[in-house]
């Protein structure tokens, strides 16, 4: 035992594990046991994680940031949808003589009776498009097209969306919508009308183009 003591020395202890690595292919394997929590994010390569490396159930909603999910990374059919439908569709137009600050009765062609059905929202849309030009470049010309059901007045104002102050025709759209209607007496029909609404700073030219009336129905 004292000789083989004696032949230990550094130089051999060195030379003994060269020819070890590299009989061994320059491999050192170790048995490490780790403890609870002794792996954390540090110690782990980005990407190095797979979804297969989740165990199931393993992510909950405690465990997502809020606001990170998005509709991409939601799966078809796991929320449900809502259906809208067009249940009528009116247009009125081309109508003028609105450089007064009048309101006259504007026809309305096509569905504009609707009945809310039981469980359904119902809404009204309007986008009316004007040929404008004012008298006085300091004032605005300023009509509107005006929704009514059952002769009551509704929240849709479509007026022009940006301020025509020009002495020349110009083009401009309007844009407008209001609902829910027939929640408190489903199954009662609704009739749609409308007025369009003149401004005396518009010139005698002036005048509505066209309006598109829908009555969407969501389910």
């Amino acid at each position: 035992m004292k000789n083989l003591r004696s032949k230990l020395t550094y130089p051999n202890v060195v030379a003994t594990l060269a020819l070890v690595l590299a009989l061994g292919g320059g491999t050192v394997y170790a048995a490490v046991k780790l403890g609870k929590n002794d792996v954390d994010s540090k110690n782990i390569a980005k990407g190095a994680v797979k979804t297969s490396d989740i165990a199931k159930n393993a992510v909950k909603t405690k465990t997502i940031k809020n606001g990170t999910i998005k509709t991409e990374d939601i799966a078809t059919g796991v929320l449900p949808q809502l259906d809208a439908d067009i249940a009528g569709s009116a247009t009125g137009g081309p109508q003028g003589g609105i450089n007064a600050n009048t309101d006259t009765p504007l026809a309305l062609t096509g569905d504009t009776t609707f009945t809310p059905g039981e469980g359904s929202v119902v809404a009204l849309t309007a986008e009316a498009q004007f040929t404008l030009a004012t008298t006085n470049i300091a004032q605005d010309c300023r009509p509107d097209v005006r929704l009514l059901l059952n002769g009551e007045p509704t929240r849709v104002f479509a007026s022009p969306d940006f301020d025509t102050n020009s002495t020349t025709p110009v083009q401009t759209l309007g844009r407008d919508a209001d609902g829910p209607f027939g929640l408190i007496d489903p199954g009662a029909p609704l009739t749609v009308t409308a007025t369009l609404g003149g401004d005396v700073d518009c010139t005698a030219s002036s005048q509505l183009d066209r309006v598109v009336v829908k009555i969407v129905r969501i389910r």
